[in-house]
């Protein structure tokens, strides 16, 4: 009797065992907590999130570059000089001054009886019909001088008193006494020639040339 009940009880535990592994469980009957327990679990990893921090844009600083001003020379104008150019008409010269070259500047003295030696050019009376002092030359290259008679006219330095009456010699004109009558831009002891000698054409001028190593001696100095 007692071995019937140990065979029963052997097949319904074998019944049991092969119950057990061939049930399959109920989707239903799976708990929340355990499905939220999945949801939550480190199986799925969050993304991350990195902060940015924000840039902080700075202007952009141009240094202004300092304005100078132009300061202005003020240029003292040389004095002009007056040529003759036209029948009694003077006008007022820009032409630059030719100094002498590579020469020592000699100025002698302007008193009566002195002596020194220079150069000497031509110009006509065609270029104009008035000397620097105002003497009408349309008629004549002579002046008329109470004392000397009829004379040359010259143009000279600056500093010499018009009426200053010279003796000239070893000239290519000759030997003659003159009269200073006149200025020219290029005419001065400082500048390209000592004197000038009026003549009745350029052309003339022209063909005199220039004299060197001329003599001059003052005779009179001004009227």
């Amino acid at each position: 009797m007692k071995r019937t009940i140990y065979i029963i009880n052997a097949i319904l535990f074998m019944g049991c065992c092969l119950l057990v592994s061939t049930t399959t469980p109920n989707v239903k009957n799976i708990d929340v907590n355990n499905k939220t327990a999945y949801v939550n679990s480190d199986a799925i990893k969050k993304e991350e999130v990195i902060e940015v921090a924000p840039v902080e844009v700075v202007p952009e600083v141009v240094e202004e570059e300092p304005v100078v001003e132009e300061v202005q020379e003020e240029v003292e104008e040389e004095p002009k000089e007056k040529v003759v150019v036209g029948k009694d008409e003077i006008i007022e010269d820009n032409t630059p001054i030719d100094s002498k070259p590579n020469e020592e500047v000699y100025i002698p003295s302007i008193t009566v009886g002195s002596t020194f030696t220079g150069t000497m050019s031509g110009y006509g009376s065609d270029i104009g019909s008035l000397t620097a002092s105002g003497h009408y030359i349309g008629d004549s290259i002579y002046y008329p001088d109470s004392t000397y008679g009829n004379i040359r006219i010259l143009a000279g330095d600056g500093d010499i008193p018009f009426g200053t009456v010279i003796e000239v010699s070893n000239s290519n004109a000759g030997s003659f006494v003159g009269i200073v009558l006149d200025t020219g831009r290029n005419i001065g002891f400082d500048r390209l020639y000592d004197f000038d000698l009026l003549f009745e054409t350029s052309r003339e001028a022209l063909n005199y040339g220039v004299s060197k190593n001329v003599t001059f001696k003052i005779l009179r100095v001004g009227y």
